[in-house]
């Protein structure tokens, strides 16, 4: 096939076909679309080194006699590009969009935990419930192999039953507790009368369309409310579904990370994303790869900090801001603080009074042995913000905050050890005894499973409302979204109270930052039927863009 230097030199027919690809044939900016992925990854890789524009590239290279795309020539380019130059910035032009379901909350993490490159989006616990047993009966969490082939499923089954019949139990009685508790005639809803937003309760509907927004939008906020409190007795076993939009960099990172990782879980779910990649983007994932450094890592650290822990009873404060210190010191701390249970402030102390060389000790075996510049060294190493954050919280609020991806976060194994914070609300219910019965042989099946070796999958056996120890860096301008954003009233409000006190710390510590985050919300983080404002603008506008928001309770 002929090489043209202009597209005046191409022929019409070859025009034709191109303008299915491109949005424009002459313009300066356009969309690339409809080709194959390989093609378009290969043809965008192109652009570093082709001398024309991306257009007649694509008909000299990409495209045969009859202009049509070739995605053996694009997955060609890749593979000298990507694999052979070794430029990793190709794996970022083509991507996919993956649907990974019946995966356990732990699982979860593990996977929003790889944050660049990717977009998670999780079915929520406080919008859906987790009351319907699957189609054999069963509730909806999972069995970990690591338990079934240590012959302990019977009991793992027993313990996360009770938990689903008293969660179960407690939506119920949580959704006519807060009925009671915001009785209709005190929603209202937002709605355009005449060219002007007005509140209306029940009463003053005036049509069949006003009266469904109304009941939806209040059904909504009771039952977010019930779900809020009710989940606390969730495990984290619990089964449920996410979508992530990722590059391919995103994607193998990721597929290494869970074929390397100690869960079997993980494994599985690693082979699996990695079979459904390889119909979409082959080349882009190709340099996935099982890296038995990851567990060696952790195990040593885990033995060096039992060493230097021992005996260390920990701290439970729900929020400190840290001081600065010198920044070798950060940077060991921050090292062992996944493989630990004491606070940052606690490590902190230990590592500054640790001989230098004993430093450089933690340091080799934080690093292990790198064979190749991509071996690299773990987020520890991103220590030394101007604003570090201990934290200890529930499980369902680090769910929530883990999700920033502009901030550094780590955190420690799921554990009951931290405590369990129970809800009065379970109480006024008259749950508390049943929810402190799962608690206990939540516990106790956590034990088992650490004394049988199973450390890992022991963090199956926990609760969302097990406390959990987890440390956020970041700088100010993230500050300023993270703190803005997670006091919003729709947010849940324990974490909103943690947030919260965080503004309240760092305002402390540099009175002068007070200036950057002047839309935090500080009204009461205690209230569980906060959202009632938010759901009633969203359904004044549901209603004005005629748009069925009753869907999520079908």
């Amino acid at each position: 096939m002929p090489k043209y230097s202009s597209l005046n030199e191409v022929p019409e027919h070859i025009i034709t076909k191109v303008s299915k690809y491109v949005s424009s044939l002459d313009g300066d900016v356009f969309v690339i679309r409809n080709l194959p992925r390989e093609a378009t990854g290969g043809l965008m890789a192109r652009y570093s080194r082709a001398p024309t524009g991306l257009r007649l590239t694509l008909i000299n290279e990409f495209l045969d006699e009859n202009g049509f795309p070739s995605e053996v020539r694009g997955t060609e380019i890749l593979e000298r590009v990507l694999v052979d130059f070794g430029d990793e910035s190709v794996g970022e032009l083509e991507g996919a969009k993956v649907g990974i379901e019946n995966v356990s909350q732990l699982l979860t993490k593990h996977i929003e935990d790889r944050r660049i490159g990717g977009s998670p989006i999780e079915q929520s616990t406080r919008y859906v419930k987790s009351d319907q047993k699957d189609e054999d009966g069963k509730w909806r969490y999972l069995r970990p192999k690591e338990v079934v082939d240590a012959g302990l499923i019977g009991g793992f089954e027993k313990v996360n039953d009770k938990a689903f019949e008293v969660y179960s139990e407690g939506v119920k009685r949580l959704t006519e507790y807060f009925k009671g508790e915001f009785p209709r005639i005190s929603f209202h809803i937002e709605i355009d009368r005449n060219g002007e937003k007005v509140k209306v309760n029940e009463n003053e509907l005036q049509n069949d369309e006003e009266r469904k927004a109304f009941n939806v939008g209040y059904n909504f906020t009771i039952r977010c409310a019930a779900l809020d409190v009710g989940r606390c007795v969730l495990p984290s076993s619990a089964l449920t579904h996410l979508g992530v939009h990722g590059n391919g960099r995103f994607f193998t990172n990721l597929i290494t990370h869970l074929k390397s990782a100690a869960l079997s879980e993980a494994n599985k779910k690693g082979f699996e994303l990695e079979e459904s990649l390889n119909t979409e983007i082959p080349t882009f994932i190709k340099r996935n790869k099982i890296d038995p450094r990851y567990q060696e890592i952790d195990r040593n650290m885990r033995k060096i900090a039992l060493e230097l822990f021992r005996g260390v009873n920990p701290e439970a404060n729900p929020v400190t801001l840290m001081m600065r210190n010198d920044y070798l010191d950060e940077v060991v701390s921050s090292n062992l603080f996944p493989y630990t249970n004491v606070s940052l402030s606690q490590i902190t102390e230990v590592v500054m009074g640790l001989p230098f060389e004993k430093k450089m000790e933690i340091f080799d075996i934080y690093k292990g042995i790198r064979k190749t510049r991509r071996d690299r060294t773990g987020r520890g190493l991103e220590a030394g913000y101007p604003l570090t954050f201990d934290l200890v919280g529930c499980f369902a609020e680090y769910r929530d905050l883990e999700r920033h991806r502009m901030l550094t976060q780590q955190r420690q194994m799921l554990t009951p050890e931290c405590g369990f914070i129970m809800p009065a609300e379970m109480g006024i219910v008259k749950l508390e005894k049943k929810v402190e019965e799962v608690e206990a042989m939540v516990s106790d099946l956590n034990n088992t499973l650490i004394n049988y070796g199973l450390v890992e999958a022991a963090q199956y056996a926990t609760l969302f409302n097990h406390r959990i120890r987890f440390m956020l860096g970041m700088n100010l301008r993230e500050f300023q979204h993270l703190s803005e954003l997670r006091t919003e009233t729709a947010g849940h409000f324990s974490y909103r109270a943690m947030v919260q006190e965080m503004v309240r710390q760092t305002k402390t510590m540099y009175p002068w930052s007070d200036k950057f985050y002047e839309f935090v919300n500080y009204s009461d983080p205690g209230n569980k039927i906060s959202r009632a404002k938010e759901q009633s603008r969203i359904a004044g506008k549901g209603l004005a863009k005629r748009m069925d928001t009753g869907l999520d309770f079908e």
